[in-house]
C-alpha cells in the first residue's frame, strides 16, 4: 500500500482518488473548494459526479497542506489546472520536509518560459522531488470514474519508475504504459487542446464526415510536425498519449476545449468566454503556441487559423473555408 497525497479535487483528481482507493493505497485530497472537500467527506463530489458515490471515503481530505503532510505521502499528483501549478507547489514546499515522487497530471505550456510542465515542475521541487511522471492519455474523468476500460501513458526519462507509478494505477478497468518521450508525450498533450477548440469549430459548421475526417488528419499532421521540432520522438503519436488522447480531445462534447469551440462558432469568442464557467486549457496554451510556432516558421493552419478566430477577430464561419486555401503537404 502506497500513501498518495492528490492535490486537487476537481474532475480528474477524484476520479484518480477513486482509482487508487479501489487498488487499496492511502489516500489524501487537498483542494481549496470547501463545497467539494466537504462532498468527499460524505463520498462523494456533487459537482463533477451526483449523487455517484467514490468506492469509499477518501483516507485524508483537508483545505491545509500541513493535514495531508501528517502521514508523510510517498507520492504527490499535481491535479489543479495548470494556471494554479506554480502556486501549489510552492505552497506544498513550504511545508514539505522530505523527498517524494510527484505525478502530473496537468497538460499545457508552461506561460512563462514556455518549457513543458515537466521541466518546470523539476526545477521548482529541486531536491525534494525523488522522481517525477506525467500521466497523459485519452481519459476523460466521469468514464474513469465510472470504470470504463481506459489506457493510458505514464511518461518518464526512466523506465523503471514510470513501471512503478504504472503499478500504483493498473487494475481491470484502468491500465498506464510506460513511454520515455517526455517532451513529445507533453506537447502533443499542449497542442491537442489547441487544436480541439478549432476542431469544435469545424464540427458546429460542417456535418460532412470528410470535413470533419479531413480536419482531423490534418490536425494530426500539424501536432506530429510541431511535436518533432521540439524534440519529440516519431513514434510518440501512436502512442495512447498521441492519436488516442487527439481523437478523444478533439471529437466529443465531453472535452472542454472542442466544446469551447463549438460555442464560438455559434456565439462568437466573447460570449463564450462569458458562458463559460471552467478553464479552456487550450484557450491559454494558443498564444504561446501560435508565437512559438511564428518564430519556428511552422506552417500549422488550423493551429493559426484558430488563433485568428479566438484573438485576431475573424469570423468562425471561414474557419474551414480559410485553411482550405492555404493548406500544403
Amino acid at each position: 500500500m502506497a500513501k498518495i497525497a492528490i492535490l486537487g479535487t476537481g474532475a480528474w483528481g477524484t476520479a484518480l482518488a477513486n482509482v487508487l482507493m479501489e487498488n487499496g493505497h492511502f489516500v489524501s485530497l487537498w483542494g481549496i473548494d470547501s463545497k467539494e472537500i466537504n462532498d468527499l467527506k460524505k463520498q462523494k463530489n456533487t459537482r463533477y459526479y451526483g449523487k455517484q458515490k467514490l468506492v469509499r471515503i477518501p483516507n485524508k481530505i483537508s483545505t491545509k497542506i500541513t493535514d495531508i503532510l501528517q502521514n508523510k505521502p510517498n507520492f504527490f499528483i499535481i491535479a489543479v489546472p495548470s494556471v494554479y501549478i506554480k502556486s501549489t507547489i510552492s505552497g506544498l514546499l513550504k511545508s514539505l520536509d522530505y523527498s517524494a515522487y510527484f505525478i502530473n497530471v496537468s497538460k499545457g505550456l508552461d506561460p512563462e518560459t514556455n518549457n513543458i510542465w515537466s521541466k518546470s515542475i523539476k526545477q521548482m521541487i529541486g531536491n525534494k522531488c525523488k522522481g517525477l511522471v506525467t500521466l497523459i492519455g485519452p481519459s476523460f474523468a466521469i468514464e474513469v470514474f465510472r470504470k470504463e476500460p481506459t489506457i493510458v501513458n505514464v511518461i518518464s526519462h526512466s523506465i523503471p519508475l514510470g513501471r512503478m507509478v504504472a503499478l500504483l494505477f493498473n487494475n481491470s478497468y484502468f491500465k498506464c504504459i510506460e513511454i520515455k518521450d517526455e517532451v513529445g508525450a507533453e506537447i502533443i498533450g499542449a497542442l491537442k487542446n489547441v487544436m480541439a477548440i478549432g476542431m469544435g469549430i469545424a464540427y458546429q459548421l460542417h456535418a460532412s464526415i470528410n470535413t470533419r475526417a479531413a480536419m482531423l488528419a490534418q490536425v494530426t499532421k500539424e501536432i506530429n510536425k510541431i511535436m518533432k521540432t521540439f524534440g519529440g520522438e516519431s513514434d510518440t503519436i501512436t502512442q495512447f498519449c498521441g492519436i488516442g488522447d487527439i481523437y478523444l480531445t478533439c471529437t466529443d462534447i465531453k472535452s472542454r476545449n472542442f466544446s469551447f469551440g463549438k460555442l464560438v462558432a455559434e456565439v462568437g469568442v466573447n460570449q463564450a468566454l462569458k458562458l463559460n464557467h471552467k478553464t479552456i486549457e487550450g484557450y491559454l496554451a494558443t498564444k504561446i503556441i501560435a508565437k512559438i510556432i511564428k518564430i519556428k516558421k511552422i506552417h500549422a493552419p488550423i493551429l493559426n487559423e484558430t488563433y485568428r478566430v479566438l484573438f485576431d477577430h475573424e469570423q468562425p464561419k471561414n474557419f474551414v473555408k480559410n485553411i482550405m486555401k492555404i493548406i500544403i503537404d
